[in-house]
């Protein structure tokens, strides 16, 4: 009952913070090979964490470690790429805007 109290004291006082949207900020730039790659990655560590023979589990760390490089390896190229294209048109007299975009990802 105190509980309840003092939270609902809280509430009105503090007031409630809103939950994030979950979307990662700065993603822009993935690309459908790099959500590949890290789906693969995401579904061998699935297959990591409920493999319980040590035998599979060996397969498992490997599948994954090397989902994982391919994942970082595909994150690189593609951030790359697209900030070779971004600054190349920043060369550019008619991207002013890209400025503005290059500051807000750099926060």
């Amino acid at each position: 009952m105190r509980y309840e109290m003092y939270l609902k004291l809280a509430k009105e006082i503090l007031g409630v913070a809103k939950g994030g949207s979950g979307r990662m900020k700065g993603a822009w730039w993935w690309n459908e090979e790099v959500k590949e790659k890290v789906k693969a990655k995401r579904e061998a560590y699935v297959a990591l964490v409920s493999s319980g023979v040590k035998d599979k589990k060996e397969v498992n760390v490997v599948r994954y470690e090397i989902a994982k490089t391919e994942a970082k390896k595909s994150v690189v190229v593609a951030k790359n790429n697209i900030y070779e294209r971004f600054y190349h048109r920043l060369e550019s007299k008619e991207c002013k805007k890209e400025v503005f975009k290059l500051a807000r990802v750099s926060k």
